[in-house]
């Protein structure tokens, strides 16, 4: 097995929603690959209690957050060196979404790694707005993990359509299963209620053409109705490992990825969910494990 990604940074806070961020992150680097744990420290949570008249003396304060962050950052690091992974780590300052990207940009990272509960409202843990900032602004690839995420050994999921990001999708998938040795799905959704037409084969078919060009098995999914609900029952009934899905991520109206169906994704998966905003490994061929092998259309 080689490394998925070369280099991940994962966020740490000491939580059990970060801790399947951090499982998951050693495991796609396994076989060579370097992981940054990261925990930040934002001084921004300082002001309220200033804010509301206390008065209080922030030097103790930051000192106590910055070994808390430190600790964080070294108990991911222990749990890497016993897998025999490299391992780095770094605290930060700042507002939380800015600074990880800043740490990633900074220390060479091909992807993010992060553990999100994936709900909404007030059930929304403190990782879980994060990962929708990072969602909307990383530039390399964000794999979004849940804590109540399944183990399962199916095909990496696809979801395909005729946009940029959609390839930049594919070509990541692509590296990542011939990393893990696994198939690949190919999904398409249309909400159309007719059924599908030519031009939503043609994008299948050539999807599957640049997959089984590299030794992946490879399967094909057409499906009509909502994108986010038919891309995870797919999913489901693949017994898929992953979800790899492109988006735009920045968009007019704040927290809106891809007409939300990303987000709606990351929400109700119950695997990892892997977004690319765009194709940042394009110049490297994956490694090639076995000949083309026979498609699968179902």
């Amino acid at each position: 097995m080689t490394p998925v990604f070369a280099h991940i940074t994962v966020p740490v806070d000491g939580s059990a929603t970060a801790q399947r961020g951090v499982d998951f992150a050693l495991e796609l680097a396994a076989g060579g690959g370097t992981v940054t744990f990261c925990s930040i420290v934002d001084p921004t949570v300082l002001s309220i209690p200033a804010a509301e008249g206390a008065a209080l003396d922030f030097g103790p304060l930051l000192t106590v957050l910055d070994e808390d962050a430190a600790f964080f950052c070294n108990q991911a690091a222990s749990l890497a060196a016993a897998a025999g992974i490299v391992a780095l780590t770094c605290v930060v300052h700042g507002e939380r979404v800015p600074a990880l990207l800043s740490a990633c940009r900074a220390g060479g990272s091909d992807a993010i790694v992060i553990g999100t509960h994936g709900r909404t409202g007030v059930e929304r843990a403190l990782l879980g707005s994060m990962a929708e900032g990072l969602l909307r602004g990383s530039d390399v690839p964000v794999v979004v993990t849940h804590e109540d995420d399944e183990s399962r050994t199916g095909p990496v999921l696809v979801a395909i359509d005729r946009s940029p990001a959609a390839q930049a999708a594919l070509e990541e998938a692509v590296l990542i299963a011939c990393a893990r040795g696994d198939a690949v799905l190919l999904v398409h959704v249309s909400e159309d209620a007719n059924p599908p037409g030519d031009a939503a084969y043609a994008t299948l078919e050539r999807a599957a053409v640049y997959a089984r060009a590299h030794g992946l098995s490879v399967s094909l999914v057409e499906r009509r109705g909502n994108p986010a609900e038919q891309i995870v029952r797919a999913a489901d009934e693949a017994e898929s490992c992953m979800i790899v899905m492109g988006t735009h991520g920045r968009t007019l109206i704040p927290g809106l990825l891809l007409g939300s169906v990303a987000a709606a994704v990351v929400e109700r998966a119950r695997i990892p969910v892997a977004t690319i905003r765009r194709s940042g490994r394009a110049h490297r061929e994956p490694r090639v494990s076995a000949p083309p092998r026979s498609e699968t259309v179902a």
